[in-house]
C-alpha cells in the first residue's frame, strides 16, 4: 500500500503556501549586475595658465584706451582747427655791401610782420633763426629772440644780419655785382622756427616752421627795398 503523502514522480513539486517555485540556481560564474549612468564620464581639463589671459585683457584695455585718447585729440583738433601764422617782409635795408676777390661785406635790417590767424590758438616761437641767400648761395644768417603771440595777433620781429669779409665762390659775386650795376639786386631771406600751439594750459608737439621770401628786391644804389612789403610763403 502506497503511503499518500509522498509526491508522485514526475509531477512538480507544489509549495505548500501555493506559490511557485524559486527559479533554479544559475551558474556561479555570473557577472553581478551593474547600472550604467546616463551622463557619459569625461575627465577633468587640465588647469590653465592665468598669465596669457591677463596679458591679452592687459592688451585690448590697453588698445581701446589708446583709441577714446585719439578720438578725443582728433575732435579736439578738428575743433580748434590750427592755421599756419602769415609772413610778409615789410622792409629791408642793406648797408656797407661790398663783394670783391671772392670776400662779401654787408649789413642786412629786416623787419618782418607776423600774424596769427586763430581765433582759440596762441603760438609759441622758439630757436628761431633766419638766413640771407643770394639765389641759392648761403650769405649769412641771424638768431631772433623767442616770443608769444597771442589769438589773433600781429607782432612786428626784427631781424639784423652781418657779414664780414666772408668767402663766396667768384660766380657769386659776379652775379650779384652784375644785379647792382643794373639797378637792382635780390636776396633770398629764410625763417625757420621751433613752434608750437597752445590752447590755455594745453600745448600741442612742436613743430618745425618753414618760411621763405623770394626775390626781395633792393635798390642797387640806395640799398632800400623796392615794390612796398612781399608776402612768404610759410609751410
Amino acid at each position: 500500500m502506497q503511503d499518500s503523502s509522498r509526491p508522485v514522480t514526475g509531477y512538480p513539486v507544489q509549495n505548500v503556501n501555493g506559490c511557485a517555485p524559486p527559479p533554479p540556481a544559475t551558474s556561479s560564474a555570473a557577472y553581478p549586475y551593474v547600472n550604467p549612468s546616463p551622463y557619459p564620464y569625461y575627465p577633468a581639463p587640465p588647469p590653465q595658465n592665468p598669465r596669457p589671459t591677463f596679458f591679452r585683457r592687459l592688451f585690448v584695455i590697453f588698445s581701446v584706451l589708446l583709441i577714446i585718447f585719439g578720438a578725443i585729440l582728433l575732435i579736439f583738433w578738428l575743433v580748434l582747427r590750427p592755421h599756419l601764422p602769415d609772413f610778409s617782409i615789410q622792409s629791408i635795408s642793406l648797408n656797407n655791401f661790398n663783394a670783391s676777390n671772392q670776400r662779401v661785406n654787408g649789413t642786412w635790417n629786416a623787419r618782418f610782420q607776423v600774424s596769427n590767424p586763430n581765433k582759440k590758438l596762441s603760438i609759441y616761437y622758439g630757436d628761431i633763426v633766419s638766413s640771407v641767400f643770394h639765389k641759392d648761395d648761403f650769405l649769412t644768417e641771424t638768431r631772433i629772440e623767442p616770443f608769444v603771440q597771442d589769438t589773433r595777433e600781429v607782432n612786428t620781429v626784427e631781424a639784423s644780419y652781418s657779414v664780414v669779409d666772408s668767402f663766396v665762390e667768384g660766380k657769386v659775386v659776379d652775379a650779384m655785382n652784375g644785379e647792382r650795376t643794373r639797378g637792382e639786386i635780390k636776396f633770398n631771406i629764410k625763417v625757420i622756427a621751433d613752434v608750437a600751439f597752445r590752447y590755455g594750459g594745453w600745448r600741442g608737439r612742436r613743430r618745425l616752421l618753414r618760411v621763405w621770401c623770394d626775390d626781395v628786391t633792393l635798390s642797387g644804389s640806395s640799398g632800400k627795398m623796392t615794390g612796398g612789403s612781399k608776402k612768404c610763403s610759410v609751410d
